[in-house]
């Protein structure tokens, strides 16, 4: 197969009605087709031709999937995305069956190739087949391996009619990367905030004005933060570090960070409570203004910004959302944030 040459916007990696992805290695702008000046490129059947076939090589063997569409994409909305071109960041296969059972059958047939669990493919299939008017349409999301730079997850859409969609999702330095393996160490990151804290410290890539770090799916992520009261230390679903601030939209991707952010995973509104009570002196809480947050009547929903220290270095705020009296992951959500002086 010819290979396209970057910058062409005429040119395509379809041959013949068919694309052939090997994500065997860190794929291209050139072999995805993304002309210059762009970050994304996609590609759909012609009228009267079908679907496109699409054959993927992945590390584990070989996935075929007729789409509808295929894409990929940059994946870096950011001032700093918008002017610079990127390496791909997301690919994205879509495809759609008659029936629910249709596309268990496929998708159990690739559950090994694409690192699914098998029961929590029955359980989110079982959902979307029930997911028929009256009832809403069901969709849910399966994870997938993570091998190195490459991921996986799919999506599944149920429709009002029969059809069921399946979208392939492949992502690229989702999970690791050079910079993301530089800050995080068998699941912890680090972070000493009783000095500034640069780029590289956050996980940054060169040219980026956002850094997230997350855990791969199954695993943990612990926050654990020097601060000058003490040091915490958290389960997160995601550090978020930007460079971007009112005034100043670093669109070169090189600027000072402005602030980090935690999401934690409290496990219910009494692990949230228990979590802001113990962290409030070393952030530097009131805790009287935690106190207020639960004490309301249970089922009460209560949304609330705090203020924390300010020190030479940053000035802390906590956002917690929470459902009193409930217990689940859902029940609360806690934020904190540093904004760096």
């Amino acid at each position: 197969m010819s290979q396209p040459i970057a910058g062409d916007p005429g040119d395509t990696i379809v041959r013949d009605n068919a694309i052939t992805l090997d994500l065997r290695h860190r794929p291209t702008r050139a072999d995805l087709g993304v002309p210059a000046g762009h970050n994304d490129r996609s590609y759909q059947r012609e009228p009267g031709r079908g679907d496109l076939e699409t054959t993927v090589l992945l590390p584990t063997g070989t996935l075929r999937a007729p789409a509808f569409v295929v894409t990929a994409s940059g994946d870096d909305y950011t001032p700093a995305g918008v002017a610079h071109e990127r390496q791909p960041a997301r690919i994205q296969v879509q495809r759609v069956f008659g029936s629910a059972a249709e596309a268990a059958d496929s998708l159990t047939a690739d559950a090994a190739l694409l690192g699914l669990d098998r029961a929590d493919l029955e359980l989110l299939l079982t959902r979307v087949d029930q997911g028929r008017p009256p009832a809403l349409p069901q969709h849910g999301t399966l994870t997938g391996f993570v091998r190195d730079w490459l991921s996986v997850s799919v999506d599944v859409i149920g429709h009002e009619d029969p059809s069921v969609q399946v979208n392939y999702v492949f992502g690229i330095n989702e999970f690791h990367n050079p910079a993301v393996d530089h800050v995080v160490h068998d699941g912890v990151f680090g972070l000493d905030l009783t000095r500034t804290p640069g780029r590289a410290d956050l996980g940054f890539r060169d040219g980026y004005s956002k850094a997230d770090l997350q855990p791969e799916p199954g695993r943990s992520l612990t926050a654990r933060v020097r601060l000058p009261g003490g040091t915490l230390s958290r389960t997160v679903s995601l550090v978020l570090s930007g460079s971007t601030a009112a005034g100043a939209e670093d669109p070169s991707g090189t600027g000072r960070p402005r602030y980090t952010q935690l999401l934690l995973e409290p496990a219910g509104a009494a692990d949230a409570e228990r979590m802001l009570r113990a962290d409030a002196p070393v952030l530097g809480l009131d805790q009287r203004a935690v106190d207020a947050i639960f004490a309301g009547a249970a089922g009460t929903y209560v949304s609330r910004e705090l203020t924390g220290d300010i020190t030479p270095i940053y000035a802390v705020s906590v956002k917690v959302e929470v459902t009193l009296g409930q217990p689940g992951r859902y029940a609360a959500g806690v934020r904190y944030s540093f904004t760096y002086r």
